[in-house]
């Protein structure tokens, strides 16, 4: 079986917001993906610019280690004056002559930031060579560098010979390769403070700063590594936090067991993305102004013909077209159209419900004439058959007092019941109607009253107290105890709002409890066949007060019935 999924009702603001929601939601997602990719950008690039230049210095370095070795390969294995110089016992001459060729041979390969030394254990060979970065230094340091050199190779232990090493003294830190062939040996020394390679290329815009450190302490340029606020452990382990100030990267040297690291100065860098992302936060809240803004004009266009719909019902319960028209005046043509055609609307409903509840009145007011007809009747004989054996018996002064009251009543009865009465007026009626029962009743009757006198001049329904005091004496008729029937009327307060309570009771039968049940019951019996009276006057204060009253009906302990009803407070209109 198919079962059709039924669509749950929607607002189309609700729905107008969705896609409000829905649109800021990509734009400001596409915001940020633009300022992430910038930032990546960014990083990218200053990776790739630190990636770059150390590239190039490393491979430069490497490329001149390749070279010295091959030079001292050559010069140990290939050239004769140095192997004819490892010969021992040679004549003074020539060892001279060798010497000299050697020495020659070291100044034509040595680079600016080299330097060569070829020392013997005996002293018998000792020449150098030494690049412009060693000779800015005093001669004495090299030959104290040379005397330390000697030292260390000269060590029995010593097996390190044709690898790269780092080796420092007070005044340097090299990075040096030595080869031995017989007694002598040959140790290429490169400066890794004045690398001069290092300073290629550079600017003051773009400084870039360049050292070497191994797994236990930074060999070269300390100083910038320190102002830079770092240590061994950011090189052996770098980080580059966006918005840092230096941007650093590190790569190992082949052959050695040193690293190089490139500090590149960012803050141009930096101060470029701040001021780029200050632009991209200023756009997209331009942008999301743009869009709100757009947002409300579009909600207002398409949402303003349902508003003023939902206005108009507003206005159709206040039955109140002009102010409608008053309140929603608009300069756009097709929307004053709008406002004009729902005005139309208005006046034309509320004409309809006007003729409507004229009629509804009518029939209101032909069923109230019923209602009160329909309890009068077997009043009337009654109060007839009282005036006839009054006749037979000549009580004609009862009879006068009779005929006085009942006309009253009959008055009083008799005239429009939709309209309401004042409280006085209906006390003088059930003043009236007490006289009757009273000319025709055997037993004693005794009728108590207190009211507040401030609630006489206010309106109550016609015959609300006579219809009790009435039921009161037709259903304890054959009592021959004493009758009491109170009144109490006064001031009170119901939901917040002050009203008029009307107590009525009596210390006669009471009521038995069907009938409490259905005078109780917020609906009207038409088939009522006892109490007609009290149920037809609720019909009546229904049709009246619509649903702003409330009753109550019940037995009181002592016995006796008791009805208890709360009434707006209208007062009667000034004359």
């Amino acid at each position: 079986m198919k079962f059709l999924k039924q669509k749950r009702p929607y607002s189309i603001k609700k729905f107008l917001y969705r896609y409000f929601l829905l649109l800021f939601l990509c734009t400001s997602a596409v915001l940020i993906f633009y300022c992430v990719v910038f930032m990546k950008s960014y990083s990218d690039q200053m990776s790739s610019n630190a990636a770059a230049r150390i590239d190039y210095y490393s491979s430069s370095l490497e490329t001149e280690m390749k070279k010295c070795t091959s030079f001292e390969q050559k010069l140990c294995y290939s050239d004769s004056s140095f192997q004819l110089l490892t010969i021992k016992n040679l004549k003074d001459t020539d060892k001279v002559i060798l010497h000299y060729n050697v020495t020659e041979m070291l100044k034509r390969q040595v680079a600016p930031y080299e330097c060569i030394f070829i020392f013997d254990q005996d002293r018998r060979v000792s020449t150098y060579a030494a690049g412009e970065s060693f000779s800015a230094d005093e001669k004495q340091y090299i030959y104290q560098l040379k005397d330390h050199l000697r030292e260390y190779w000269l060590d029995e232990n010593q097996t390190s010979y044709n690898k790269w090493i780092v080796f420092q003294d007070a005044h340097n830190s090299v990075l040096m390769k030595a080869l031995k062939v017989r007694d002598v040996y040959v140790c290429t020394t490169i400066d890794l403070e004045n690398f001069d390679l290092l300073t290629y290329n550079e600017s003051e815009d773009n400084p870039v700063q360049f050292g070497f450190f191994n797994n236990t302490e930074i060999l070269t340029n300390q100083i910038s590594v320190t102002e830079a606020g770092m240590d061994l452990t950011n090189l052996a382990y770098p980080k580059n936090p966006f918005f840092s100030n230096y941007y650093i990267m590190t790569t190992p040297i082949e052959e050695t067991d040193i690293s190089m690291f490139c500090l590149v100065y960012s803050d141009y860098m930096g101060d470029f993305a701040k001021v780029s992302i200050l632009v991209f936060v200023l756009a997209a809240f331009v942008t999301c102004i743009i869009i709100v803004y757009t947002f409300y004009s579009f909600h207002k266009i398409l949402l303003y013909p349902l508003d003023q719909i939902n206005a108009a019902t507003k206005h159709l319960e206040q039955n109140d077209p002009a102010s409608f028209l008053s309140d929603s005046h608009s300069n756009i043509i097709e929307y004053q159209n709008i406002n004009n055609a729902l005005s139309n609307l208005i006046e034309q409903k509320i004409t309809l419900t006007n003729e409507k509840q004229a009629e509804a009145f009518e029939k209101d007011h032909a069923r109230l004439q019923y209602y009160q007809m329909q309890t009068r009747s077997h009043f009337f004989i009654n109060c007839l058959k009282s005036l006839y054996n009054m006749l037979e018996s000549k009580e004609y002064e009862k009879m006068q007092r009779m005929i006085i009251a009942f006309s009253n009543h009959l008055r009083y009865i008799f005239h429009d019941n939709l309209k309401l009465v004042t409280l006085q007026s209906e006390l003088a009626e059930v003043n009236d109607y007490y006289n009757i029962i009273l000319l025709d009743r055997v037993s004693p009757f005794i009728l108590n009253t207190q009211v507040d006198e401030t609630l006489l001049p206010y309106r109550v329904p016609s015959l609300i107290i006579q219809t009790f005091l009435e039921n009161t004496a037709k259903y304890n008729r054959e009592s021959g105890s004493l009758l009491i029937f109170d009144i109490k009327i006064e001031r009170a307060e119901l939901n917040g709002k002050p009203v008029m309570q009307i107590m009525l009771s009596d210390n006669g039968t009471g009521y038995d409890q069907e009938t409490l049940d259905r005078l109780n019951s917020s609906e009207n019996d038409l088939f009522a066949r006892k109490h007609v009276g009290i149920s037809n006057l609720k019909r009546r204060i229904a049709l009246i007060y619509k649903t702003d009253y409330q009753f109550a009906f019940y037995n009181k302990p002592a016995g006796g019935a008791c009805g208890l009803l709360y009434l707006p407070l209208i007062e009667a209109p000034q004359l």
